[in-house]
């Protein structure tokens, strides 16, 4: 049982996997994007809210290059990408 349980950690271990999350400066870049944005429209807690559960749904959906890749986009495709998270962190504030 040991023997079996021992190859599967190092198998797990071996396997590359895919990394998501951003990278801090880019959440950080995307934060302070938003809440300038939210403020206007939302008092100043909840454009907070609303903006670091923004960020904290991309970061665990897309990697720094992934993100990149996304905002090259058209703008309407930008939103179809990413419409997920702010709907989502909408109904959450």
């Amino acid at each position: 049982m040991i023997k079996k349980f021992s190859l599967i950690l190092i198998l797990f271990l071996l396997i590359p996997f895919k990394s998501y999350g951003l990278s801090k400066q880019n959440e950080q870049q995307l934060y302070i994007g938003c809440y300038q944005n939210s403020k206007q429209y939302l008092e100043a807690e909840k454009a907070k809210t609303y903006c670091q559960c923004t960020v904290k749904k991309l970061s665990n959906k897309f990697s720094d290059e992934e993100l990149n890749s996304v905002f090259k986009q058209k703008p309407e495709d930008i939103y179809k990408d990413t419409e997920f998270a702010s709907k989502f962190c909408e109904k959450n504030i």
